[in-house]
């Protein structure tokens, strides 16, 4: 236990072949040849898109064409899912998307909430509801939402040592089976394909060493990624490609520390050539996005792309033309990877940058 650019005549003489003088070839005069102007790289657009301190916390619809976020706007207005348009503006108000706060489905149709020990899941569309015993633990949808998982940790000891058992079972609730267990980790992310899962978490309660996995469901394969004893901040790209993550500067030996990458089939890990220790988030399935920490808070922050394939890391905003900061780390990326909203740390109101 434990992823394709002429003389007279009266006498008539026999007229004599006209020999044609070649003309000079005209040379032509050279000119210089044109300058190609170089392309200016276009300027990532920063926008606002809320005011009055509005709100924390954003998030993108699935079709990435509403920034959502919880709200209740006054004191008459009901508590739910409300949204602004990427293309809006201040001036417009968020208006309620969805009445119901509670752990939605990938595409959002299906809405659990709790009650005790249950998941008590709506069908929004179809007005279907029923109750799924999970202990009192949020449910995590599958990505074609057949299947949901919940990990069920001890609630007592040192937190590395808590075991945490991973339960899956069918949307219905059907099936229901612990099919992994570990200690001081577990659950991070369902990977596209809905049949593996990424874990984290050690053998053993007195293990110092954590291992990143990936555990397929059908075949009960693990696929141990990385093992140290000092893994944070895991992310997995969109495509599942790909999992980042940090080893911190207490690590003992300094060619450890730093930002990582290893591919879901454990065939690859390399460590990134970061511009500085930061926040990050993925773009897509090989780009990730990177705000390092700046040196003094009142300087702008900055966007980084750093491609982990060629592992070459690129500037996408300069702070002389487009000064931001983000009010703690409350940032994300659109599902194209075009847009960052976040958190202005200035006015408490959601921005919108949008990448070139």
């Amino acid at each position: 236990p434990v992823a394709p650019t002429r003389t007279p005549a009266p006498t008539a003489t026999e007229r004599p072949s006209a020999t044609p003088t070649p003309r000079p070839t005209r040379t032509p005069t050279p000119t210089d040849a044109p300058t190609a102007s170089p392309t200016p790289t276009p300027q990532p657009e920063l926008r606002q898109l809320t005011a009055g301190g509005c709100c924390v916390q954003p998030f993108f619809s699935p079709n990435g064409q509403q920034v959502l976020f919880i709200d209740k706007p006054t004191a008459d207005a009901p508590a739910g899912i409300y949204g602004v348009d990427v293309t809006g503006s201040p001036a417009t108000p968020p208006q309620l998307v969805e009445e119901t706060i509670g752990f939605r489905s990938p595409d959002r149709n299906i809405v659990a909430q709790m009650d005790g020990d249950a998941a008590r899941f709506t069908n929004e569309t179809t007005g279907q509801t029923w109750d799924v015993n999970t202990g009192g633990n949020w449910p995590r949808y599958s990505p074609d939402s057949s299947r949901i998982l919940w990990t069920a940790a001890d609630r007592e000891g040192p937190y590395d040592q808590r075991r945490a058992d991973i339960h899956v079972a069918q949307l219905s609730g059907d099936n229901p089976r612990v099919v992994y267990f570990l200690y001081g980790g577990g659950f991070l992310g369902w990977l596209p394909d809905g049949e593996r899962i990424l874990l984290v978490g050690r053998d053993e309660p007195l293990s110092e060493q954590q291992t990143l996995l990936t555990y397929n469901l059908t075949t009960e394969q693990e696929t141990r990624l990385v093992s140290h004893k000092r893994i944070r901040g895991i992310e997995m790209s969109p495509g599942g490609t790909w999992a980042a993550y940090f080893v911190d500067f207490a690590d003992d030996n300094p060619d450890n520390r730093g930002l990582w990458v290893v591919s879901t089939d454990g065939q690859t890990r390399k460590k990134l050539n970061a511009p500085g220790f930061g926040a990050y988030r993925w773009q897509n399935d090989s780009t990730l996005l990177l705000i390092p920490l700046r040196d003094d808070p009142a300087k702008s922050m900055q966007l980084w792309a750093i491609n982990v394939e060629d592992n070459r890391a690129v500037p996408l905003t300069d702070p002389a033309q487009t000064p931001f900061s983000i009010s703690n780390g409350d940032w994300e990326v659109s599902p194209d990877g075009r847009t960052v909203v976040f958190v202005n740390s200035a006015d408490q109101n959601i921005w919108l940058i949008e990448l070139p």
